[in-house]
C-alpha cells in the first residue's frame, strides 16, 4: 500500500543492482551505460558536466576554504 512505510519486496538494494550489472555480458553493460541517463531521467550532457564539476570541486581545497571546514 503506497505511503504505508513498507518497502516493496521486489525493490533491490543498490548493492544487488551493482552485482546484477557486474554479472551482465559486456555488450549489455555498455548498452546500460549508454541508456542510463534516460533511465534516471537526466540528459547525458548534463551528467557529463555534473561529473566534471564534482571532480574539480573536490580537487580545489585551497587554504582559504579552511574557514568552511570549521564547525
Amino acid at each position: 500500500m503506497p505511503g504505508s512505510g513498507t518497502i516493496n519486496p521486489v525493490m533491490k538494494t543498490l548493492h544487488e543492482i551493482e552485482e546484477a550489472i557486474e554479472a551482465l555480458p559486456l555488450p549489455e553493460r555498455l548498452r546500460l551505460y549508454q541508456d542510463m541517463p534516460q533511465l534516471i531521467g537526466r540528459n547525458a550532457e548534463d551528467l557529463d558536466w555534473q561529473r566534471l564539476g564534482l571532480k574539480d570541486f573536490f580537487r580545489d581545497d585551497s587554504p582559504e576554504d579552511e574557514v568552511y571546514d570549521r564547525v
